[in-house]
């Protein structure tokens, strides 16, 4: 005995299941901001960073930031970026209200000694970027001696 196949149903239980899996895995890829220039040509102008220069281990360096919209605009995301960790992208904030300053305090783990670099995107599209260095050291524990 030969089945026919069904009509297309459009509110079929199968076709509703397939939709939420295709909406399911286009919010879970990650909707970046691209950086239009490199880092260090993005003027760092409005950003102030406090980040210790020399830090025993990479565990949990902390970050403070001071980020200063300029006039008539308003900050839109922030990225932190740690070139030499083997996930640069360190932390991605979408920021829902309009604010002209926001301060962030955080900790962050670092592979390596480097510049921790911040950049803010601006809703007219315009970005600003700034870097703090900072040197990881052995601590006394780990020595043979």
């Amino acid at each position: 005995m030969r089945k026919t196949p069904t009509p297309f149903n459009e509110h079929s239980p199968m076709r509703r299941s397939g939709m939420v899996w295709a909406l399911g895995t286009w919010l879970a890829v990650p909707h970046t901001l691209a950086i239009s220039k490199p880092l260090n040509e993005l003027s760092p102008d409005g950003i102030e960073l406090v980040f210790p220069r020399l830090a025993d281990t990479g565990n949990a360096v902390p970050l403070e930031a001071l980020i200063t919209a300029p006039s008539g605009l308003y900050l839109k995301a922030l990225k932190v970026i740690l070139p030499e960790n083997p996930n640069p992208e360190a932390l991605h904030l979408k920021i829902l209200d309009q604010p002209v300053q926001y301060r962030l305090k955080t900790r962050l783990r670092l592979a390596a000694s480097q510049s921790v670099w911040l950049v803010a995107y601006f809703n007219d599209g315009s970005e600003r970027a700034n870097h703090a260095p900072t040197v990881i050291t052995s601590t006394a524990c780990l020595d043979d001696s």
